[in-house]
């Protein structure tokens, strides 16, 4: 059925995994796909210029793998490959890099932040849901 699913994950936010992982893990499970879990850096060097804030950065994106690393390991993926990448940049548009570059024919995603609850779907799955040139899977979860 698939072959390779990605899950983007905010790693600031329980809610953009909790559920979604695991379904995720679950679907490549019964179709034999491989998962890539991908997080993003926001890009902020266009904003400041410097080494200092160079270095920032590299601690962000080492921060932001450490935190990726941990979040996978408590999700039991028992037979499934499970790969992990942090990007830097835009994360709509980083999402549907990875997309593209993994060969990916289903992102699985968060449809939004618990806190954003006036909105039907987050931003940021709303712009890879139209834009996204592989099935999209929403997952929206009440509480």
């Amino acid at each position: 059925m698939f072959k390779s699913i990605l899950i983007p994950i905010d790693i600031a936010h329980r809610s953009s995994w909790q559920f979604a992982l695991p379904q995720a893990i679950e679907l490549a499970r019964n179709s034999g796909a491989v998962v890539t879990v991908i997080t993003v850096v926001r890009e902020m060097t266009s904003m400041f210029e410097g080494v200092y804030f160079q270095f920032q950065v590299e601690q962000l994106i080492e921060d932001a793998r450490t935190k990726l690393s941990q979040i996978v390991s408590e999700n039991p993926a028992d037979g499934v490959s499970i790969r992990q990448e942090v990007r830097l940049g835009s994360i709509g548009h980083e999402i549907l890099a990875a997309a593209r570059a993994q060969g990916s024919d289903l992102i699985v995603m968060a449809s939004h932040r618990p806190e954003m609850q006036d909105y039907l779907i987050g931003p940021n799955a709303a712009h890879v849901a139209r834009h996204a040139e592989c099935s999209v899977l929403i997952l929206r979860r009440f509480e």
